[in-house]
């Protein structure tokens, strides 16, 4: 990886942390989501600060090239973020479930209330 690469993605990379830690500010990102974030700013920053250990872990996995590695890499924090906010999405659905089931019961109640008088 050639110099001038490796000083653009340290630009890039600290470009998205800048990004993230403008979301957290404006409350768009929670802390809690952002750290998925933050690991893979670490990540790519090892990896482009660090190449031949790419290249080394390449070659213990038994990954043909290292750019294979990468995008192995790349494909698996894609996974990982698709699990996590489905598991995000799922907990949401259930706890609006829970919150619209409590709000029919209030308004039963308050129609009730209302049919006493």
């Amino acid at each position: 990886m050639g110099l001038g690469l490796r000083i653009s993605l340290l630009i890039a990379i600290m470009i998205y942390v800048v990004l993230i830690f403008v979301l957290l500010r404006k409350k768009s990102f929670t802390l809690k989501y952002s750290l998925l974030w933050m690991f893979m700013a670490v990540v790519l920053l090892i990896m482009v600060a660090f190449p031949k250990l790419v290249e080394f872990l390449a070659e213990v996995i038994g990954v043909a090239s290292y750019i294979n590695a990468i995008f192995m890499a790349f494909i698996f924090f894609i996974l990982l973020l698709v699990v996590t906010l489905t598991s995000i999405a799922s907990k949401q659905h259930r706890e609006i479930k829970t919150l619209i089931q409590n709000v029919a019961l209030l308004q039963k109640q308050v129609d009730e209330l209302k049919n006493n008088k």
